[in-house]
């Protein structure tokens, strides 16, 4: 009896295991079933990557890879590639050309022993993951793609050991991060002709690649050193771990696709987020400082501890935003860090939660190929106030304690979610820690509640309601109106003002009342971050006028922009007119400020922007205003994106059409944040209804933006490609592009609704 069943069970065990084999289908992008059976049978990874980049932008980049791995599992085995295979051997061995396909390498078992393997591979990488210029390059690879520069296991939770060889070009410098155990998405290098600048801060070498030329811009670098070790000796602090990699470097890039990523000894940023023009704004020194310590706080919250897989993305994302509004809290000890959280957060977050395009903080996730599209505001933005609400319901000391564990306990390796929660739960079981996340982290939307404009309970007083509150028709909001100036603090009078925003939305007001109400609220105000917030308000009620009406209000806008005693306040609503007036009285004004060049409240880049605009809604002198604009510019970075983007000033229809059909090719999307700006001016409010015939096809390209692009692009190309319109038939073309295709994709789908909402909504009753 005891030999059969032992016998049934051997039998039942090799029964599952050929069960398992034939799931893992080899299929493109990375299942979840591949990531998981891989993740069961694979450890002990390490990749030894040597690079030969050549002089010619147009050679290909050639990579030699060698992959040792500890090996358990009893058939076949994927590797992830996506560019091409020339050469390669496992244990020894001659790969077959037919093993690659489905963009992975299939390893036959038979070349697989138990304990320790080596594959040596010869490829040819893809360019768009190593986002190559004439002079240097990045790599970038979140979520999924260095797979197309190398053969690999490109899944968050087998973390490899990386060295790293660069034949480069004579006189480039090169970046990267090895040592550690990291997963591929973090694995990074940039390489070029940069200037370098080291700092040494409380005993650390910070490094720095630019490409800046300017040097009041370079000299802002020391403050960025500065920030950076507040950041650290912040963050060592609160979660009692010492900075976790060895090396602290980064590179600032221009035309870089996200504000920053977080690759560990070698982050990357944005250029224009970190070196500032001249007279920056508040809010803009506080983004910087934001941006700096969400990076660093993604060493301990992304790297030292990863996803398992990433349906939870957001953890990571969520931490960093949370840890860098209490790092800013430091840093600028003056600033109403209540009202900045509400402005920075829930304004975005209900952008995105009040459209029918929004999900639950948790996606699920199928393949990683999707990965892409999980990101957004609700990860960024609903996410910290549920966290603070989570903070607040088990209190900041049980709170830190279960973080302190949780990082200790996964230190190196990767976690899910719900090991956290089980954390937390163990430190304040009286806080109903489960029911809480089922209630915000599972579930979708934002409640929508009546208001009463007569009683005494003020909307969201202390900051902590997630609500959209509805007034019952215009007498009420008139009503309600009138109140606001005299509510106790500026997060009451703020989340007053979101309430006529939201109200605007729901048809029960009009933009000019909104833009009376806070116009009126702005003339008396002083706190900057507050105006801030009124001065984007006062440009969305602006953007849903025309005619007279809309004259009239850019009139009082550029009255406020020239006597408003609030500088900073001054300067975003000029950048704002710059952006947006059509007024023949305004754009005339705006023009001498523009020809004049000097005005204080404007740098460089607004200038740029500036000329970009005029050259749209004047087009009798569209060339003399863009060769002038061009003849200011002298950094050569600067020059390359501004000749990209102008072109799409002409008022040559047949141009804009080639123009327009030119982005259609996936070549000339390469640097993506200079794709959307084109998109965007081709598809200018004034350009209507020309620019209509664009929102069809450039929706039909829609899923190979996704499938070619970075996280944030598809849903950076709906907006530049849906923003200017204002008309019912564009409406319309959404609507059937929608009806048209109900098993769309349904996160791209949801990209899209987010991204129409505003053109939707304004036919909607």
């Amino acid at each position: 009896m005891k030999k059969r069943l032992m016998y049934c069970h051997v039998l039942l065990l090799a029964m599952l295991a050929a069960t398992v084999r034939a799931q893992i289908r080899v299929e493109p992008g990375v299942s979840h079933a591949l990531a998981e059976y891989r993740a069961r049978h694979v450890s002990q990874v390490a990749y030894r990557l040597s690079f030969a980049i050549p002089e010619e932008r147009e050679q290909p980049v050639a990579n030699t890879t060698a992959i040792t791995f500890c090996w358990d599992g009893e058939g076949d085995l994927q590797l992830d590639f996506q560019g091409q295979l020339t050469a390669g051997r496992v244990n020894g061995r001659k790969i077959r050309r037919e093993w690659y396909r489905d963009e992975h390498i299939v390893i036959p078992a038979k070349l697989l022993r138990h304990g320790s393997n080596t594959v040596e591979l010869q490829t040819l990488s893809q360019d768009k993951a190593l986002n190559r210029q004439a002079d240097y390059l990045y790599t970038l690879f979140v979520p999924d793609h260095a797979r197309s520069v190398f053969p690999c296991f490109d899944q968050p939770d087998l973390k490899a050991v990386f060295s790293l060889t660069l034949d480069m070009p004579e006189g480039w410098t090169a970046i990267t991060n090895s040592g550690e155990p990291i997963p591929t998405y973090l694995f990074s290098f940039t390489a070029g002709k940069f200037h370098e600048q080291t700092a040494t801060r409380d005993g650390r070498e910070l490094r720095a690649l630019y490409r800046e030329t300017d040097p009041a811009k370079v000299a802002q670098l020391p403050i960025i050193f500065d920030e950076i070790a507040l950041a650290l000796k912040w963050l060592e602090t609160y979660t009692g771990i010492p900075y976790p990699f060895g090396q602290y470097g980064f590179a600032i890039l221009p035309g870089y696709q996200f504000g920053g990523m977080e690759h560990p000894g070698c982050i990357q940023y944005r250029d224009q987020t970190l070196l500032l023009g001249p007279n920056p704004t508040p809010d803009e020194e506080l983004n910087r400082l934001h941006l700096l310590a969400h990076e660093t706080a993604h060493m301990w919250f992304g790297d030292l501890v990863t996803m398992r897989w990433f349906d939870d993305v957001w953890t990571k994302e969520v931490f960093a935003n949370f840890m860098a509004d209490k790092i800013a809290r430091e840093q600028f000890p003056d600033i109403n860090h209540d009202l900045s959280f509400l402005r920075t957060h829930y304004i975005p977050a209900l952008a995105t939660d009040r459209t029918l395009g929004t999900h639950p903080i948790q996606q699920p996730l199928d393949n990683l190929n999707q990965a892409g599209l999980l990101y957004g505001n609700i990860i960024y933005h609903k996410a910290p106030i549920m966290m603070r609400k989570l903070e607040q319901q088990m209190g900041e000391e049980a709170f830190r304690r279960g973080l302190q564990k949780y990082l200790r306990q996964f230190a190196f390796g990767n976690a899910t979610w719900d090991d956290l929660i089980a954390i937390l739960d163990g430190e304040a079981p009286q806080a109903s820690i489960p029911d809480f996340d089922r209630q915000w982290v599972k579930q979708k939307g934002v409640p929508l509640k009546a208001l009463d404009p007569r009683g005494e309970t003020l909307p969201n007083a202390d900051g902590m309601d997630y609500v959209r509150y509805e007034l019952a028709d215009r007498e009420s909001a008139e009503v309600f109106a009138r109140r606001i100036d005299g509510m106790p603090t500026a997060q009451c009078r703020l989340a007053a003002v979101m309430t006529l925003y939201e109200n605007m939305l729901l048809h029960h007001i009009l933009p000019r009342d909104l833009f009376r109400a806070t116009k009126i609220l702005a003339s008396a105000e002083e706190d900057e971050l507050l105006l801030a917030a009124y001065g984007n308000y006062l440009g969305a009620a602006l953007s849903y006028m025309d005619g007279d009406e809309r004259d009239s209000c850019e009139r009082q806008l550029w009255q406020a922009a020239r006597e408003h005693p609030v500088r900073p306040f001054r300067q975003q609503l000029l950048r704002s007119l710059a952006r947006q007036a059509v007024s023949a009285e305004v754009t005339d004004s705006l023009h001498a400020v523009w020809t004049e060049g000097n005005d204080p409240l404007l740098n460089p880049r607004d200038f740029m922007q500036m000329a970009c605009h005029l050259a749209v809604v004047r087009p009798d002198s569209w060339q003399q205003i863009v060769a002038t604009q061009r003849s200011r510019l002298h950094n050569a970075d600067v020059l390359k994106e501004f000749d990209f983007v102008s072109r799409a000033c002409t008022p040559d229809t047949a141009e804009q059409k080639r123009l327009f059909g030119s982005l259609l090719r996936q070549e000339n999307r390469a640097v993506e944040p200079y794709a959307s700006a084109m998109l965007a001016l081709l598809n200018d409010p004034t350009r209507e209804p020309f620019s209509i015939s664009f929102i069809t096809p450039g929706l039909d390209i829609l899923e190979e933006i996704q499938q070619t692009g970075d996280i944030f692009f598809p849903l950076s190309w709906c907006q530049a490609l849906l923003g200017g319109h204002r008309s019912q038939e564009a409406a319309r073309l959404v609507q059937d592009f929608l009806d048209s295709h109900p098993d769309y994709p349904g996160p791209l789908r949801n990209k899209l609704l987010q991204a129409a909402h505003t053109l939707l909504n304004r036919y909607h009753n």
